[in-house]
């Protein structure tokens, strides 16, 4: 279901699924493509059995504001608690901005928010989500920071969760995770206290820091790595329940060392004090990138779609009876080593639309956005 992602751009490094028109369907909003000359988020509303690329005609940056904006990391949420989607970028080596629709269609007009601290402003960033936090009723942001650039302090911020107050956002850094960086975080729930979890995917191979659990006290703690193997990273984290008591696993792109053969995608259940490995069956890929997890088939249970990174190559993996995983689906890429994968998401069946998998991808000068309907 590629039909109407157009556009060769460098797609990186996120993108994410949000009804941007008000129809009740999810559409696709990306981040800003990089070196792109429309370097704007890029919205496709889903239609059946294709997507609409919103184009905006006679309307100067497609409706969103002058600034230039680069690739990063994006979130769609209704922070306001208007009822209207916003749109928040991390961009690599700017920092955090939050675009506001001001009309009642997805050509906007957008515009920035002028009232964000100069923490979020600032923050080196291109991974967020958004999340309430506090369970306060109001939206939240989660970012973790960017490696380190050539211009740039010796140290990052780590974890920074941004309190979505009603006076004001309010930065708060996580105890215990300064620089430590990466390109993906996610909320679950791990450790089934009612406060949400961080997932963080720690491209620090001697900081296996993957999950932050909170402490009931208003901050987050870094789970043990015991049970993990050692010099590992996750280039993707998702948490979700595989096994249906309430709390969420660990669900990772690890990459690592081919010699160590310790990476590939890869499950790990919390028990409190260590890691276990539900990955038995899952195969050792030393450049997997993208990993998701989605019940697909709609039997109740979650398969595992992978992304090779580097041939961008897709497989599809279910657990068998005896808990093993199996690969049940491979999916070819045209042109692939051509492109380096970044993302791959799923979006689970509802009562009007089929599962959906789309993965983003980019090269040195093209990229492509491809989606699969799954039958």
């Amino acid at each position: 279901m590629t039909d109407g992602l157009v556009g060769d751009h460098l797609w990186r490094q996120d993108f994410v699924f949000a009804d941007m028109n008000g129809d009740g369907v999810r559409d696709l909003v990306t981040a800003p493509p990089r070196k792109s000359p429309e370097p704007w988020p890029h919205i496709f509303l889903r239609r059946p059995g294709r997507w609409e690329a919103v184009s905006c005609p006679g309307v100067e940056h497609n409706g969103f504001p002058k600034s230039e904006y680069v690739y990063g990391g994006v979130a769609v949420a209704d922070f306001t608690g208007a009822g209207k989607e916003e749109i928040a970028l991390a961009m690599h080596e700017v920092g955090i901005r939050i675009l506001t629709n001001t009309g009642t269609a997805p050509c906007g007009p957008w515009v920035e928010r002028t009232e964000l601290p100069e923490k979020m402003l600032k923050l080196r960033t291109r991974a967020i989500t958004a999340a309430d936090m506090n369970r306060d009723g109001r939206v939240d942001i989660v970012a973790v920071s960017e490696a380190s650039g050539k211009e740039a302090d010796d140290t990052t911020a780590g974890v920074v969760i941004f309190f979505n107050e009603v006076e004001a956002w309010r930065a708060h850094h996580v105890t215990g995770s300064e620089d430590l960086f990466g390109d993906d975080v996610a909320i679950g729930e791990i450790n089934g206290d009612g406060v949400p979890d961080i997932a963080v995917g720690s491209l620090i191979d001697q900081r296996p820091q993957f999950a932050w659990l909170s402490d009931g006290k208003g901050d987050w703690r870094a789970a043990s790595a015991d049970g993990l193997p050692p010099y590992i990273v996750a280039w993707s984290v998702q948490l979700i329940d595989f096994d249906h008591d309430g709390k969420d696993e660990l669900l990772m792109g690890v990459g690592g060392a081919p010699i160590r053969e310790n990476a590939g995608p890869r499950i790990y259940k919390w028990d409190g004090t260590r890691w276990n490995d539900l990955s038995q069956g899952l195969p050792k890929i030393s450049w997997v990138s993208g990993v998701v997890a989605s019940d697909l088939d709609r039997d109740g249970k979650l398969e595992i779609v992978t992304a090779e990174m580097y041939s961008g190559e897709l497989q599809i993996y279910r657990q068998q009876a005896s808990g093993e995983w199996q690969r049940q689906e491979q999916i070819k890429v045209a042109d692939e080593g051509k492109w380096r994968n970044y993302k791959v998401r799923a979006l689970p069946a509802d009562t009007e639309q089929e599962p959906l998998i789309v993965a983003n991808y980019a090269g040195e000068s093209a990229g492509k956005i491809l989606a699969w309907v799954w039958k």
